[in-house]
């Protein structure tokens, strides 16, 4: 189980609240230090003394990325069927001479896979543009964490290609039924449309603890590279202090899923790219290079489930998993349940305020 306070309090420094920053640039320049810290997957809560728990509350393993050992996988990335030439939007939008390359998944020098979203380097992975086929819009990103984790954040940072237009941030325990988190549109009209819920603008207000929100806010063309998108799973939901059993059932995941729907274009492009074509032979090739998604890093923000009955889960020395050093009397592979000759009372998961010890 999550320290909920802990966890809110760490993604306050991540979150893209707009009332408190004018600009992601702004917001970031604020926290260098920090935002490295979570980007190359290491914990922060030593920095956040202050949102301590009371002396009697649970015990909780710390906040780490959870990406960097994932398994990831792309459905498609550029140059899988050999060179591709792409061009930078950027030089399209500021007038500059015209910034292109060639993707090649042959050469180590040309290849952008999808591993290059999580292995801390400002590597990047890349789409095919939409040159290749305007199918390439529907790409699908998917991350096996190898087991449960209970997720506080997504950090989400694009490379050399604006942020994804329309896109669905899903979950799953099984790599089989998926949930959304969150969805991301272009303009809020596209809310009701797609997804059949009103836009949330500004900061969020949630009614429910699993309440699942649709916004334009992180979907602007502007910057046109190095864009991040902040989702806080946790913070401002009516049940982060227990914490209560739908939110901890909201933020559980084994699978984290980005399912892209469509880049994000200029209006002048809207005219020349159709998307009702379905070949490739009528698709301007001097426009559609230029789309293509591209993103440099994927941070998820969890920790282990040990229901607040350990504060650290090291890795199995065998098996590679994760495993709870369980203490409060508690056994099992996430401290669920009283050990041996320690059922005077039933079990209870720690919390917030209360420790809930095992007794003898």
């Amino acid at each position: 189980m999550v320290d909920w306070r802990r966890a809110a309090a760490l993604f306050v420094l991540f979150s893209a609240a707009v009332e408190v920053v004018e600009s992601e640039s702004k917001y970031w320049s604020a926290y260098p230090q920090q935002r490295q810290d979570v980007l190359n997957g290491h914990s922060l809560n030593g920095q956040y003394r202050e949102f301590a728990k009371s002396e009697d509350a649970g015990l909780f393993t710390e906040i780490f990325n959870l990406a960097t050992k994932a398994v990831i996988h792309a459905n498609a990335s550029c140059g899988e069927d050999g060179p591709e030439s792409y061009c930078k939007l950027v030089e399209h939008v500021y007038m500059r001479m015209p910034q292109c390359d060639v993707c090649d998944q042959n050469l180590v020098e040309k290849s952008h896979p999808i591993q290059n979203a999580i292995d801390g380097t400002n590597r990047w992975w890349q789409s095919p543009s939409l040159s290749k086929g305007l199918h390439n819009e529907w790409i699908t990103i998917t991350l096996d964490l190898r087991q449960h984790y209970q997720v506080a954040y997504v950090i989400v940072k694009s490379a050399i290609a604006p942020r994804p237009g329309t896109w669905v941030l899903e979950r799953s325990l099984d790599n089989v039924e998926y949930k959304p988190w969150q969805y991301f549109v272009t303009e809020d009209l596209e809310c009701m449309r797609y997804f059949g819920i009103p836009a949330t603008t500004g900061v969020p207000r949630f009614k429910t603890d699993d309440e699942v929100i649709c916004t334009s806010f992180f979907s602007k063309l502007d910057p046109i590279e190095n864009g991040e998108v902040h989702t806080s799973l946790v913070n401002g939901r009516p049940g982060i202090t227990g914490p209560s059993e739908a939110l901890q059932n909201f933020t559980r995941a084994r699978y984290v899923r980005l399912r892209l729907q469509k880049l994000r274009t200029l209006n002048a492009d809207l005219m020349i790219i159709s998307r009702r074509v379905n070949t490739t032979s009528r698709i301007d090739q001097s426009v559609t290079r230029r789309y293509f998604y591209a993103i440099k890093d994927i941070s998820i923000g969890g920790q282990c489930i040990c229901y607040g009955h350990a504060e650290r889960c090291p890795s199995d020395p065998v098996t590679g998993q994760l495993r709870c050093e369980c203490r409060h009397n508690t056994c099992g592979e996430s401290c669920d349940r009283c050990c041996p000759l320690f059922n005077q009372l039933p079990w209870r998961q720690g919390t917030n305020t209360e420790n809930n010890v095992c007794q003898g």
